[in-house]
């Protein structure tokens, strides 16, 4: 430590030679304010290498985070489920185009094979008459519905299947026990009704098709697991998958294999605004026959 010294007179007139400590402030202020501003300058330095190292390892974690993201989202579009209380898809769930109907390859079936029996279809097109079902925006279900059947129909039709059509205008009303009877007692071989779903009373993100079928009537799950995924595959719309219940009375009380789909979302804007067009509908459609003709024909062309 350097010695310092102050000059001080003695009341005599002496002068002494006074050592003083290196912090007395008479005479190391200068040299505190230096060491002051170094120490604050050092903490600058330590504070900022530690904010970086934060932001670097925040950086490299949320790097980790997204690749094991990705992977997770391979492993589930390898192995799709979907959780049948809620109805929340765990697995795979294709989204539509949003600004166009997917391109498909055109329908492999061909037509029924020579000397087979020519089944009879039973196509229920829901609501009608004085029900007019869900009503989003202008677009009214019954309509839709009977839009659908009647291309359904027409395909089935140039297949070589026969159809009966269990509602065939849009101002006739028909009970569901009636409709269910008169699949029955024409005898037809398969039954299909079409609907449009909804969620709530607005306009949401909630899309997809979903199937239903009741366990009850022997045949009725195979028949409703081929329709559906012909009817994913041709639009690419959102699985939502099969929905076994005993709770639709035109599923349960129909003898023959049945199910029922749920071909959109009329609250969600870009389901409703594609399933009014004549394209998306003969997506739904084609899609439909061809889980039909599957059923009764298999692979065969």
């Amino acid at each position: 430590m350097d010695r310092q010294y102050d000059r001080r007179k003695h009341r005599n007139g002496e002068v002494n030679l006074v050592r003083m400590s290196s912090y007395d402030n008479r005479v190391s202020r200068g040299g505190g304010g230096r060491r002051r501003r170094r120490r604050a300058k050092n903490s600058a330095i330590l504070l900022a290498f530690s904010l970086f190292l934060i932001v670097s390892c925040m950086g490299a974690l949320y790097y980790v985070m997204r690749l094991e993201a990705r992977e997770n989202m391979s492993d589930i579009e390898v192995d799709g489920t979907v959780d049948q209380q809620t109805g929340t898809v765990l697995g795979k769930t294709p989204e539509r185009d949003e600004d166009a109907v997917p391109e498909r390859e055109e329908p492999t079936t061909t037509g029924i094979p020579q000397g087979e029996k020519i089944p009879l279809v039973a196509i229920d097109a829901g609501h009608g008459g004085v029900d007019g079902g869900s009503d989003r925006k202008g677009v009214l279900e019954k309509e839709v519905n009977l839009e659908i059947a009647e291309r359904l129909a027409e395909k089935l039709e140039d297949l070589g299947f026969e159809v009966l059509m269990i509602r065939e205008d849009n101002d006739t009303f028909i009970t569901k026990q009636d409709r269910a009877a008169k699949a029955n007692e024409a005898g037809a071989d398969v039954y299909i009704s079409v609907h449009q779903n909804t969620y709530e009373e607005q306009d949401n993100e909630v899309s997809g098709v979903e199937t239903y079928y009741c366990e009850d009537t022997e045949g009725s799950k195979r028949f409703a697991e081929l329709v559906h995924t012909g009817v994913v595959t041709a639009t690419g719309a959102r699985d939502r998958n099969l929905r076994e219940t005993d709770g639709l009375y035109v599923v349960r009380e129909a003898n023959m294999p049945s199910c029922l789909v749920e071909c959109s979302y009329l609250t969600n804007k870009k389901e409703r605004e594609a399933i009014v067009t004549q394209e998306y509908q003969d997506k739904l459609a084609e899609g439909m026959a061809e889980g039909i003709y599957k059923f009764f024909y298999g692979d065969e062309q």
